[in-house]
């Protein structure tokens, strides 16, 4: 089967970041990128095939500093209902840029859904 490679267009944000791996609790270097609603985790620097993580941010509520429970300076986390993502940044200000772009991206994809199904409504009501 062949690989699917993304097409990333204008990214909110994309760099350096390690995330917790969900099964065996380790940390791994990962390159991130930031498109729309979505966030990819890839093993190489701006090299879209073969994303290690899609992350739907439709799904997730919420993205807050969890340095009190990772243990990791700069980390933050990304959460949904049943599923929490462990992230650690560079530095404080990177920390802070990422949790301002994924912040903005759950924002605006649930604004974004409102809005199709507003459209849905008006649809079924012509």
């Amino acid at each position: 089967m062949a690989e699917k490679k993304i097409v990333i267009k204008n990214p909110a944000k994309e760099g350096w970041l390690e995330k917790q791996s969900r099964h065996l609790k380790r940390w791994k270097k990962r390159w991130f990128v930031l498109q729309d609603s979505t966030l990819y985790s890839f093993k190489k620097e701006k090299s879209y095939d073969a994303p290690t993580e899609i992350i739907d941010l439709r799904v997730f509520s919420s993205v807050k500093s969890s340095e009190d429970y990772t243990n990791r300076t700069h980390s933050f986390d990304v959460y949904s209902i049943d599923m929490v993502f462990s992230m650690v940044a560079a530095s404080e200000n990177e920390k802070e840029d990422w949790i301002r772009a994924i912040g903005r991206a759950i924002v605006i994809s649930r604004t974004k859904v409102w809005e199709d199904d507003d459209d849905k409504d008006e649809d079924e009501n012509a």
